[in-house]
């Protein structure tokens, strides 16, 4: 039950959070103003600091290499997601906006505030090197990918006219890809892995203040949640059929059965760099409920903002017996 501890001590002190947050705008502290202010400097500054400050200290080339297997199992991980909830998502008739954020929402789960410190806990020797191996995969397709879902788009857009030039549709297309990976999250990744590559060493006199300015991301994401849910009508997400299919699927059923395919994966082929720890970080990476982001992606976009929180605040809640339920199982 020591993994069932662990995730108790951390739901607790995110629900503290989220009911500041709450209490601040019910009682008119702040509004929506200073929202959208703390979802620009969460996106911009304090989540691309966290980023970077994780993946650079104390990690080496020798690690980088010794522990690629991490990188490895997470991108399997997320192609397996992406896959999976783009035919969930078709076989429950979802379309446009609901459908990317539905995808959105299961595929990318909370492995910042609530996946490191339960990663750290449970890994104590190698949870940082496996953090920052996973941030790198994780959050080059969060901004990219994740990004891309939580753009509005029209229920009908198949029924939209088709350009005439398509080699002007695809220019539009690369430019809008890469438009897409120039934002400060990414570009953090980059050039965290580059300093790694080269051996640079981030001073401590940098790295300590850099971590105390990344520290600050995860209470005020939840600050800022709390403050969205006492603006947004996201109780309508319990209405929504797919919400309970999707938590059962992502949160259940998908890490372990992922959990079975990378055991009789390394069993089949041992010549893989992957590990068991490697095997059950991921299981339980799997597993997370809906990253915060993704609600704050929506939010600026005005894109279903109330759907996407709730998906943030019902999931959050669920793992609490979903990764019990996980937990005995895999540990």
């Amino acid at each position: 039950m020591g993994q069932f501890g662990v995730m108790i001590g951390q739901l607790v002190g995110f629900l503290i959070m989220l009911m500041v947050g709450y209490g601040c705008v019910r009682l008119r502290f702040y509004g929506k103003v200073a929202l959208d202010g703390m979802c620009s400097l969460l996106l911009n500054v304090l989540i691309p600091v966290l980023v970077f400050s994780n993946a650079v200290d104390g990690t080496n080339r020798a690690q980088l290499f010794a522990n690629r297997g991490v990188m490895l199992l997470t991108a399997i991980m997320y192609g397996l997601l992406i896959l999976a909830f783009a035919i969930v998502a078709r076989l429950l008739r979802l379309h446009g906006s609901r459908s990317h954020i539905f995808q959105a929402s299961l595929i990318f789960g909370n492995a910042g505030f609530i996946g490191i410190p339960l990663v750290m806990a449970l890994f104590a020797h190698e949870g940082a090197i496996y953090v920052a191996l996973m941030s790198l995969v994780d959050q080059a397709l969060l901004w990219t990918y994740g990004v891309w879902l939580c753009e509005p788009v029209s229920d009908h857009e198949h029924l939209a006219p088709h350009r005439t030039n398509p080699f002007a549709s695809l220019r539009d297309d690369l430019l809008n890809l890469a438009k897409r990976f120039v934002n400060p999250a990414f570009i953090g990744v980059m050039i965290a892995l580059a300093l790694i590559l080269l051996g640079i060493r981030v001073p401590e006199l940098i790295l300590k203040p850099l971590h105390t300015i990344g520290g600050m991301a995860t209470p005020m994401s939840l600050i800022y949640l709390g403050g969205l849910f006492a603006l947004t009508r996201w109780w309508g997400v319990l209405k929504r059929y797919e919400l309970y299919v999707g938590l059962v699927t992502k949160m259940i059923a998908f890490p372990l059965g992922f959990y079975a395919l990378l055991t009789a994966l390394a069993a089949v082929c041992p010549w893989l760099p992957v590990t068991h720890d490697m095997i059950l970080m991921m299981t339980v990476i799997a597993g997370l409920p809906t990253m915060t982001t993704i609600a704050m992606f929506t939010g600026r976009k005005n894109n279903m903002p109330d759907y996407a929180v709730g998906f943030v605040l019902v999931s959050t809640l669920f793992s609490l017996v979903s990764l019990t339920i996980v937990s005995a199982v895999v540990f």
